[in-house]
């Protein structure tokens, strides 16, 4: 819970306390100048549990100790995490460009008055998923694996494993065949669903992301509308 701040000092110390958030969390965390294997440093330091660094522009706030970032994880330009709850990503998925992830809900009553004091709602993110550029994920989501969630797309409750996500709630537009690589889902049809405009994805240790060095097959995966092979259209 969030209490309201009451009295100038009360605000003056909740001021300072999101004033060092955002220097510490947001300005220096995302710089351009601070490389990934820094960024995760940083977090790790600050009580977060991660596997791998973030990307350029990257956002925090809440707590770090609510964040666990597990390994082969790309996260690119901008993506912003509200921690207020916990947040779990799991291995080897790829977030987009200015993706928001919120934790932070304010209940609505029977009357129609929403409760002025925020709680968190944990939220939930599996293994090998695909979150296009823009998407929002809203307070209490859990999104299972091997999950695709087009660009745009705000989530909200649960998503299934193995299925392909847009709209605005996102609700489940097809199902996602596994590929004989293992565990890869077979978007290749529906990849520029799920695009923005992509570039050349590597993983925190250089790699292609997401399995695009496995196989050929993996490679198409991953090109979306671009034909760049490693491409998510994050």
């Amino acid at each position: 819970m969030t209490p309201t701040p009451s009295g100038p000092a009360a605000r003056l110390r909740e001021d300072l306390t999101y004033g060092t958030e955002h220097v510490l969390f947001s300005t220096l965390l995302g710089s351009a100048l601070v490389p990934r294997i820094v960024r995760r440093a940083l977090l790790g330091l600050a009580g977060a549990h991660v596997g791998s660094g973030p990307g350029v522009g990257f956002a925090l706030t809440g707590s770090a100790r609510n964040l666990t970032i597990g390994t082969g994880v790309f996260c690119n330009k901008h993506v912003s995490i509200e921690a207020v709850a916990p947040v779990t990503i799991g291995d080897d998925t790829a977030i987009g460009m200015q993706v928001l992830v919120v934790t932070s809900h304010h209940g609505i009553d029977a009357a129609g008055d929403w409760d002025r004091t925020a709680s968190g709602r944990a939220v939930s993110i599996g293994e090998r998923v695909w979150i296009g550029a823009r998407t929002m994920v809203l307070p209490g989501a859990v999104i299972e694996d091997d999950v695709v969630v087009a660009a745009g797309a705000v989530v909200a409750g649960h998503l299934r494993s193995g299925g392909l996500y847009a709209g605005v709630p996102a609700r489940r537009i097809r199902d996602l065949r596994p590929s004989e690589s293992g565990g890869v889902p077979d978007v290749t049809v529906t990849a520029a669903v799920a695009s923005g405009s992509g570039g050349p994805v590597p993983g925190p240790d250089g790699a292609d992301h997401a399995g695009a060095d496995r196989s050929g097959r993996a490679r198409a995966v991953q090109n979306g509308s671009v034909g760049k092979p490693g491409s998510v259209g994050s």
